[in-house]
């Protein structure tokens, strides 16, 4: 990396809009204290006119959102709101030379994803995810095309992000047509399908790893009690009925009930107190 790239100024984006069902401002208060304990960079947060953030971010940009979606909750089974509009403002709103764009929900234990960030990209996505379930859907549809990961992003202000993000815009404005184009099972708009396809339009519409974060995600679909910390460089992720004895590393937990409770509190405190 040229010293120029290395003055480059770093920070991590997030985006936080409230449901009627989850306090998604909550959860990225605590995600923004794992971050600054591994990454050690500045966080912004773009979130609603309205919203009451407790930490101390970096910046807050307050924007107005009035996109309307609806997913099946998978753990609950049941349809609930779904604010996942405008994610390709990412790029227009942050303040950085270099990005990290994560969901709130994608929990930051280890220093990984700063040496990933040395690495020569224009953007990066995350492509592959190990799950604790035994299977996930690969694929946008029965008969479509893989998709990738919008948990975790990585961009440099240049021309060709510009240029992705834009078309990532222009795939929300226009999500039936694409939708339909990419044969995609389901109606609603998914950041994860229009991220992926951005990309392979980007790439002349090839399958390219040019832009592939090069590591998976581990990611817990199920429901989650709590989370211990008291093996030294292990989680034990207690489900339901089983318990998972997973290494120390980021983590991405889908139950957002677990992330806004009091238990997903003391997760954090404890790892904050380990690494003091």
């Amino acid at each position: 990396m040229s010293s120029d790239a290395s003055a480059e100024s770093k920070g991590v984006v997030f985006f936080a809009f409230n449901t009627e069902d989850v306090d998604y401002v909550r959860i990225a208060d605590l995600s923004a204290r794992l971050v600054e304990q591994h990454l050690n960079l500045p966080i912004t947060l773009i979130t609603d006119l309205d919203a009451e953030p407790k930490h101390n971010y970096d910046k807050v940009v307050r924007i107005e959102n009035q996109g309307k979606n609806f997913r099946n909750d998978h753990i609950t089974k049941e349809t609930k709101q779904w604010r996942n509009h405008g994610r390709y403002t990412a790029y227009e709103h942050s303040p950085y030379d270099n990005t990290l764009l994560i969901d709130t929900d994608y929990l930051v234990l280890d220093d990984s994803l700063l040496r990933l960030m040395e690495l020569d990209y224009d953007y990066r996505v995350m492509e592959n995810s190990n799950s604790s379930a035994e299977t996930m859907p690969a694929r946008m549809g029965l008969v479509s095309l893989p998709y990738l990961w919008a948990t975790v992003v990585m961009f440099r202000k240049c021309p060709r992000s510009k240029m992705f993000f834009d078309l990532i815009g222009r795939i929300q404005r226009n999500w039936g047509y694409y939708r339909n184009l990419y044969m995609v099972d389901g109606t609603s708009y998914r950041n994860d399908y229009a991220f992926a396809m951005s990309n392979m339009i980007m790439n002349g519409y090839c399958s390219s790893r040019k832009n592939i974060i090069p590591h998976k995600m581990f990611t817990v679909v199920q429901e989650v009690v709590r989370i211990d910390t008291n093996l030294k460089d292990k989680l034990i992720v207690r489900l339901m009925d089983v318990a998972l004895t997973i290494p120390k590393h980021n983590i991405h937990i889908m139950d957002k009930d677990f992330l806004v409770s009091d238990n997903f509190a003391e997760f954090v405190e404890e790892i904050l107190d380990a690494s003091a």
